[in-house]
């Protein structure tokens, strides 16, 4: 039987068995370079943006804390992606003005690392950002910096490295 994205609470619809995640991701270019960031451990990011944060256990959260990523968020139920993005720049950012490009969704389905044997389905809505706003450590962010992503090869979290090499920055 083929099997859809075409979900409910029933047996009359598919399950991905190893999960499914929406994501909307902010890529800000500054001179060549994208900004990056490193969490830090606050209750806002498993509230707000990353729901993941809440099944790791405190070896697998210290070294995600500890990896740079994009400034990201989940997609809430009932929420678009460029709504997510929205409360990315307003709220993990801090930005009010910016504009945004045309987005594109990049898509992965492969082994998932939390259900071994399982297949994962990840849809990764991307945008690119502009602002001449300066973005600043928060209280739960550790470190924001433009950087040249080659530079952080295997030293990004939450499989982000998979999504800037589909994008081609790594």
């Amino acid at each position: 039987m083929n099997r859809f994205g075409f979900f409910g609470p029933t047996e009359k619809h598919d399950k991905t068995p190893g999960g499914f995640c929406i994501s909307a991701f902010a890529l800000v270019e500054r001179g060549g370079r994208l900004l990056l960031l490193r969490p830090r451990a606050h209750r806002k990011w498993e509230q707000e943006w990353a729901p993941n944060y809440r099944i790791y256990d405190s070896s697998q959260l210290e070294q995600e804390m500890a990896r740079w990523r994009l400034p990201s968020t989940y997609v809430k139920q009932g929420e678009s992606p460029r709504e997510a993005l929205d409360r990315v720049a307003m709220d993990q950012l801090g930005i009010r003005k910016y504009t945004v490009g045309q987005s594109s969704l990049e898509n992965f389905y492969d082994k998932s690392r939390r259900y071994p044997g399982k297949m994962h389905w990840d849809y990764c809505f991307v945008f690119p950002v502009s602002t001449e706003e300066q973005i600043k450590s928060k209280p739960w962010i550790a470190e924001v910096e433009y950087l040249d992503p080659k530079s952080v090869t295997g030293k990004l979290g939450s499989a982000q490295e998979f999504l800037l090499a589909r994008l081609k920055l790594v």
